[in-house]
C-alpha cells in the first residue's frame, strides 16, 4: 500500500481526540468487529502495561491509524490474521535483537535508515511524536514502556500496511 499521508493521520487523530465517550465506544466496537485479531493483540498489550495502561496512548493511536489507513485506502481493510501479527512481531523483535550488540552509533544509524525507508514512515513518526509529546525537552525522562509501545505500534502498522 502507498504511504498514508500525515494529513490523513492527523485528521483521524484530531477526530478521535474530539470524540465523546459513546463515540469512542462505537469506534472501538467497529474496530473489534472489523479486526478481531488486532483487537485481541491490542488488549493483551494493554494488559501487559498494567498500571501504566491509562497513561499509554497505544489504543488511541491504533484506532487513529486504523481509521486513517481505511480512509486512505477508501475501503474496509483486509482482515488481519493472527499469524500475520505473529510474523510482524517476530520480524520486529529480530530487528531489535540484531541491534542490541551494535554500538550506539550503529544503532542510531540503523534506526534512522529504518524510519527513512519504512513504507509507513509518516505513521511511525506521528506515533513517536504523540508518545514523546510530554518528554520533548528531556527524552531521557520518558517511561521505559516507550520502546515497547513503539515496537507494538510498528507491528500493528506492518499488519495494516497490506
Amino acid at each position: 500500500m502507498k504511504t498514508v499521508p500525515r494529513e490523513t493521520i492527523q485528521q483521524s487523530w484530531d477526530e478521535l481526540c474530539d470524540f465523546n465517550h459513546p463515540q469512542t465506544d462505537a469506534l472501538v466496537k467497529e474496530f473489534l468487529d472489523e479486526q478481531p485479531a488486532l483487537g485481541v493483540y491490542l488488549m493483551s498489550l494493554n494488559d501487559q502495561l498494567g498500571d501504566e495502561a491509562e497513561e499509554s496512548h497505544v489504543i488511541d493511536l491504533v484506532l487513529a491509524l486504523w481509521q486513517a489507513t481505511s480512509r486512505f485506502k477508501g475501503e474496509k481493510l483486509e482482515l488481519v490474521q493472527p499469524d500475520r501479527i505473529e510474523e510482524a512481531e517476530a520480524a520486529n523483535m529480530h530487528m531489535l535483537e540484531e541491534l542490541e550488540p551494535a554500538s550506539e552509533f550503529d544503532q542510531m544509524s540503523t534506526t534512522a535508515n529504518l524510519v527513512k525507508n519504512y513504507n509507513q514512515m509518516e505513521m511511525l513518526g506521528f506515533c513517536l511524536e504523540v508518545i514523546m509529546q510530554d518528554f520533548q525537552d528531556e527524552p531521557q525522562l520518558a517511561p521505559e514502556r516507550v520502546g515497547m509501545e513503539m515496537l507494538w505500534l510498528k507491528t500493528i502498522m506492518d499488519c495494516l500496511d497490506q
